[in-house]
């Protein structure tokens, strides 16, 4: 029988995957570095933290980290015991798992509220048992838990001026949800130091389990051995149907049969990937070409979404746009003029984004952009909280065309696009001499990231000004991608 301590974390990963939970006590090695992405979403997790113990002022904060774990457990034992009516972040230990509840408050009864902070706008079916292991942790330490309350982002809010805590957060009472769990909990742990007795990761497939809830950190270890095109990559292919490929030892998507239950979108990119050539639809391309009109306005966003809002007038996780690429053609095969905006990262970039939109792109033509609705969205948004500027901006949203619209709704089918219809697949494959390797920015994500940074205010002009010139060269890249993959379909209609 395992003895170890195991994290409420830990719990967590175990509910997701006893073989994720295994790997992490015995094969720490095999987890990836943090990538920036990860450690955003860490640095934004403690930001939210920090906020929520405003709500709750006058409390002690345990700082101790989990290098210091003894030291925590001791500091939070001594703030019971000497009477502190808030503790933020404590270390509780029972039955080997240990818990650091975000907020513990002391009613004046004596019993104790759990307040559990979570950075989503909604509470999620993981939050449940996620605060019962801390409940039946606390309880079994000796605190009488009163209430459970999840504090989640209320996504109602909008900025005007500091962000005040009680309007930034909802909080919900699942008191009674997680009581429910509590024999769950203790049967689930009972399985887990079971598992982790074990000489041997337990024998579990890649699944559905493998991102959900949370991504597994494990995933390059599980999946290793699946080819590049397998039947993990058949587009809206159901979990059910590809265990049941895997469990007739098929992976690679040209070795499922063609009599096995497909749709017709699956059927034809299985078609494709057997006999290794395109399909292409002439008719619908040139119907789609002849939809576009002239002059054209190449378009597309680069955008953050913060979870606490950084402008005023806008709300928690909300797209705000910082940057646009514009290519503009006035007519078919014309040379085409490159305009970008790119924000200052010391304002609010809209205003200025908005103005640009006006000034560049007239009243007539069409706007053409990749995955259009995300560019259609931006600009309603935009419509919607600058209402002076409504009627120019909407007008531009019944103007724009979608460029991925031939790409998924497979009038053109690639072998190289794999089933796939983004930008970053279709390029390459219809135009070899452009490719998004080597660039310091190359995808949607790094920009985001980058422009977190140059917000920081913390990095040094010649910094500065090289993200400035990555987020240009990459976001101008989307832009002429569409132009050169537009003159390829006109080419072949």
């Amino acid at each position: 029988m395992f003895t170890r301590r195991i994290s409420k974390s830990q719990f967590m990963m175990g509910l997701q995957c006893h073989k994720r939970l295994w790997l992490y006590n015995y094969r720490k090695d095999l987890i990836p570095p943090v990538d920036p992405a990860r450690q955003h979403i860490f640095d934004q997790g403690h930001e939210i933290g920090a906020l929520a113990r405003e709500y709750f002022k006058g409390g002690r904060l345990v700082a101790a980290d989990y290098k210091q774990l003894p030291r925590a457990i001791e500091e939070t034992r001594k703030l019971i015991k000497t009477g502190a009516k808030i503790i933020y972040e404590g270390a509780v230990v029972f039955n080997n798992v240990l818990v650091r509840p975000d907020i513990l408050k002391k009613n004046p009864d004596g019993d104790w509220d759990l307040i559990e902070v979570k950075s989503t706008t909604a509470v999620k079916d993981e939050h449940y048992p996620d605060t019962a292991i801390q409940k039946y942790v606390l309880e079994g330490a000796g605190l009488k838990i009163r209430k459970v309350w999840l504090m989640h982002i209320n996504n109602q809010f909008v900025k005007n001026g500091p962000i005040p805590p009680k309007d930034f957060f909802t909080k919900q009472d699942i008191t009674g949800e997680t009581a429910d769990l509590k024999a769950a909990i203790v049967r689930n742990l009972e399985k887990f130091m079971e598992m982790l007795g074990r000489s041997r990761a337990p024998g579990i497939g890649i699944g559905r389990h493998c991102s959900t809830p949370y991504e597994c950190e494990f995933c390059g270890h599980c999946w290793k051995g699946i080819p590049e095109y397998s039947i993990y990559d058949i587009p809206r292919l159901k979990w059910e149907q590809k265990n049941t490929l895997k469990a007739m030892g098929i992976l690679r998507f040209r070795d499922v049969p063609e009599d096995f239950p497909l749709n017709d979108g699956q059927l034809l990119c299985l078609q494709v990937e057997k006999t290794r050539k395109a399909v292409i639809n002439k008719p619908a391309i040139a119907a789609f070409i002849n939809g576009v009109k002239y002059p054209l306005y190449y378009i597309d966003f680069e955008t953050i979404m913060p979870a606490m809002p950084l402008y005023d007038g806008s709300r928690p996780y909300q797209q705000i746009p910082f940057q646009l690429s514009l290519h503009i053609q006035p007519k078919p095969g014309a040379a085409v003029r490159h305009l970008e905006y790119l924000g200052d990262a010391k304002t609010d970039p809209r205003p200025e984004l908005i103005t640009f939109m006006l000034k560049n792109i007239s009243p007539e033509g069409s706007l053409l952009a990749y995955s259009a609705s995300f560019e259609a969205t931006r600009i309603k948004e935009l419509a919607n909280d600058f209402p002076a500027y409504n009627s120019g901006l909407l007008g531009f949203t019944k103007r724009i065309n979608d460029l991925m619209k031939p790409f998924q709704t497979r009038a053109y089918v690639h072998p190289h696009f794999q089933g796939r219809y983004s930008i970053k697949k279709i390029l390459p494959a219809l135009i070899p001499d452009m490719t998004y390797e080597g660039l310091a920015i190359g995808n949607g994500g790094d920009a985001q990231l980058a422009y977190l940074d140059m917000l920081s205010g913390k990095l040094p002009p010649a910094e500065m000004e090289g993200i400035r010139t990555a987020l240009k060269i990459y976001c101008g890249q989307d832009t002429l991608a569409m132009v050169r993959i537009l003159e390829h379909l006109q080419k072949i209609a």
